[in-house]
C-alpha cells in the first residue's frame, strides 16, 4: 500500500516543491495539499491520509497548535518541514516522527517516510481506529474547538503570533490583510474571504468586502448624517458599514432600532 501523504504549508511554492519530492519517491501518494491547520483538519476528517507534512508557522492555525489536536494513536503521523530550527524541541514534544529543515533534501526526506513507515507499522491497528473514530466524533460535535485563537502576522523579517482578540478589525490590502490592533496595523498573507469562512461568525462579522470586524472590539453603533451606519471601535476608530451588509449588522449587533437610511 503506498504512503498517503497531506501537505499543509502556507507558501505554494513550498507545497508545490514537496509534492515534486513524493512524486519522484516510491510507493508514496498525495492525498492533498492545503495552506493552514484549519483546512487540514477538515480535510483530515474526509482523507484518509498516512502522513502529515506540516509547516510550524501558518496563518489560522499553526502547525504545533495541530498537531496538539492529533491523537497520538491516530494516523496520520506528523513530520514538520520547516525553515526554523528553533521549534525542534516542542515538535518532538507533540510526537513528531521527524522534523525536516527547508530546503529539504530528498534523501532526507525518503529517510522521514521511512522513519513515518515505522511509526505507522508499531501502531495497533485496532487502537488507531478506534482513536480516529472517537476524535472525529468529537471534531464533529464540538466544530467549536477547532476554532483559531492566533494568527500570523509578519513581522520584520519573519513572523509574530497576534492573539485574535487583541485585533479589532481585519482589511484587505490588495495581495495582503491589515490586521488592526490599538496601537498599529500587522501584514498578513491571507485573504479576508478566507479568514471570514475559518473565523467564527459569533465573533467576526463582515461589514464590508473590505473590512472583517472583531464583535468584541465594537465600543458603539451609529449613522452619519447620510444615514450611513457606523461601527465606533474601542481604539477609538470609526468603520462604516456597507450597504449590503447593514441588515446583517443591525441584525446581529440588535440595532434594529437605528434609523434605517434607506437600506
Amino acid at each position: 500500500m503506498p504512503l498517503r501523504v497531506l501537505i499543509v504549508d502556507d507558501e505554494p511554492p513550498a507545497r508545490l516543491a514537496l509534492e515534486r519530492l513524493l512524486r519522484a519517491l516510491p510507493a508514496v501518494e498525495v492525498v492533498g495539499s492545503v495552506g493552514d491547520g484549519l483546512e487540514a483538519l477538515r480535510r483530515l476528517a474526509v482523507t484518509d491520509a498516512d502522513l502529515l507534512l506540516l509547516d510550524i508557522e501558518m496563518p489560522v492555525l499553526a502547525g504545533i497548535e495541530l498537531a496538539t489536536r492529533l491523537h497520538p494513536a491516530v494516523t496520520p503521523v506528523v513530520v514538520f518541514v520547516t525553515a526554523y530550527p528553533r521549534y525542534a524541541s516542542r515538535a518532538f514534544d507533540v510526537q513528531a516522527a521527524d522534523y525536516l529543515l527547508k530546503p529539504v533534501a530528498p534523501a532526507r526526506l525518503a529517510l522521514a517516510l521511512e522513519r513515518a513507515r515505522a511509526r505507522l507499522a508499531a501502531c495497533n491497528a485496532g487502537q488507531r481506529i478506534a482513536a480516529l473514530e472517537a476524535a472525529l466524533h468529537a471534531l464533529r460535535a464540538s466544530p467549536a474547538a477547532a476554532q483559531p485563537t492566533h494568527v500570523w502576522v509578519e513581522f520584520g523579517r519573519g513572523r509574530k503570533r497576534l492573539a485574535l482578540n487583541e485585533i479589532e478589525w481585519f482589511a484587505a490590502d490588495g495581495d495582503y490583510v491589515q490586521a488592526h490592533v490599538t496601537e498599529r496595523s500587522y501584514l498578513m498573507r491571507d485573504s479576508l474571504n478566507h479568514l471570514e469562512a475559518v473565523l467564527s461568525a459569533a465573533r467576526f462579522l463582515r461589514i464590508h468586502r473590505s473590512t472583517l470586524v472583531n464583535l468584541d472590539a465594537v465600543d458603539r453603533v451609529g449613522t452619519a448624517a447620510n444615514g450611513q451606519l457606523l461601527l465606533a471601535m474601542r481604539n477609538g476608530g470609526t468603520l462604516p458599514v456597507g450597504r449590503r451588509s447593514r441588515g446583517r449588522v443591525r441584525g446581529v449587533l440588535g440595532t434594529r432600532a437605528c434609523h434605517d437610511g434607506g437600506a
